[in-house]
């Protein structure tokens, strides 16, 4: 089973109950990206922010790239197959195109703040990985292209109810790994009056300030500001 197969309309019906604010990322992205119009989308998930953004803006030539084919069938239902939705892996992304900005929001990785100091989280699961897939999209991106990744706080547990008595539970495992670079797990759970409808556990990596900033910096990013809303931590492609 792909990731999220199992449970991608129950995290769909969670995007949509208040999760994000998908209009307000949407704002801030539009102010720090300018005039940019080509815009890959770094783990659109279900669509939210893509949806947002063109409903800004119907002129961004927009693409996005997910590796969970459930999420994208959903994507596309909500986008109307509007836009190219790519299924692959962001460590093997080859789509011979120029971007002028990467985005991921919540996607394949986050900043997350933390006791004073930035991580950088990550849906991959090996350093390898990560610089592969932070070196493709530099190669996707037009010199002085911007990358843009969503300011989070640190994950805790959490319960949420939905819709039709459904109730979302997350759990949050303890840290596994170096103090650098370390690893916990994440259950996302759906159930309701005590019947539990979908489940599924993701292990989720996290980088230190100086150990990610040195990845970005290797593969040709440097940092230029967090969004003035802080909800962006906007880093740019250099030669």
């Amino acid at each position: 089973m792909g990731y999220y197969q199992g449970i991608a309309d129950y995290y769909d019906l969670l995007m949509d109950a208040g999760y994000y604010d998908y209009e307000s990322l949407a704002t801030s992205i539009r102010s720090a990206i300018g005039s940019r119009k080509r815009l890959l989308e770094l783990g659109i998930g279900t669509g939210q922010v893509a949806q947002a953004l063109l409903k800004l803006d119907p002129t961004y030539d927009y693409v996005g790239i997910d590796f969970s084919p459930a999420m994208i069938e959903i994507a596309n239902k909500r986008l109307s197959n509007s836009i190219p939705i790519v299924e692959c892996d962001v460590a093997k992304m080859n789509l011979d195109r120029k971007f002028d900005a990467a985005i991921s929001s919540g996607g394949t990785w986050v900043i997350v703040r933390s006791n004073n100091e930035l991580q950088l989280g990550t849906h991959l699961f090996n350093q390898e990985n990560d610089i592969l897939g932070l070196q493709n999209v530099a190669k996707h991106l037009d010199s002085g292209g911007l990358l843009l990744l969503s300011v989070h706080s640190p994950h805790e547990d959490r319960d949420l109810n939905l819709t039709d008595g459904i109730v979302y539970s997350q759990k949050i495992g303890k840290p596994n790994g170096s103090s650098e670079h370390f690893f916990v797990e994440k259950t996302y759970s759906f159930h309701k009056e005590g019947s539990v409808l979908a489940e599924e556990t993701l292990a989720l990596g996290f980088y230190k300030d100086t150990a990610f900033q040195k990845i970005l910096a290797d593969v040709g990013f440097k940092p230029l500001e967090m969004t003035d809303d802080r909800k962006f931590f906007v880093f740019e492609k250099v030669d």
